[in-house]
């Protein structure tokens, strides 16, 4: 019981610094690069787990590929529920797979250009992946693997059928 309090405190820290930390650093390019001076590699824009957290939502509902990220967010929280409710199979599984999808949701981003202003003059290209990001991952990535160790000391059920 006490490791599970443990690595439940210490994976939504991990989320927490994660939201307060720059995640994701973009360079900001225009979009239509005809007539238009070369952008200046210096205009860059560093997005912390909060921004991205909100802008997410944005994204899915403007169809952006890379938002499909996002929905790690209640995937991890789901992983939390079910470890808390000792349910350790479902909580490994959410956590996988919200580390699957919010890596590949967010790597996406790396080929899908992201809106950068209302005007559509413009994007956002994901230029390097930040401590922030790596944190956001590794809270799920810590309860799945508290999961695991709660399956490993779970004694061994065996059902019996009556027949």
């Amino acid at each position: 019981m006490k490791y599970k309090i443990v690595f439940l405190v210490l994976s939504l820290f991990l989320y927490g610094i994660a939201l307060a930390l720059p995640c994701l650093l973009f360079n900001v390019v225009p979009t239509d690069s005809v007539g238009v001076s070369p952008s200046d590699p210096n205009d860059v824009y560093a997005m912390k787990g909060i921004e991205l957290t909100f802008f997410g939502i944005f994204g899915l509902l403007f169809l952006q590929i890379p938002a499909i990220g996002w929905f790690a967010n209640p995937l991890y929280w789901l992983c939390c529920i079910t470890f808390i409710m000792q349910r350790y199979r479902f909580s490994a599984i959410a956590g996988i797979a919200a580390i699957l999808i919010g890596f590949g949701g967010t790597f996406s981003a790396f080929w899908f250009n992201l809106p950068a202003d209302s005007g559509g003059v413009s994007e956002f290209t994901l230029n390097q992946l930040l401590l922030g990001f790596w944190l956001w991952l590794a809270a799920p990535g810590l309860i799945a693997l508290a999961s695991f160790i709660g399956l490993l000391k779970e004694p061994a059920r065996l059902t019996t059928r009556s027949d």
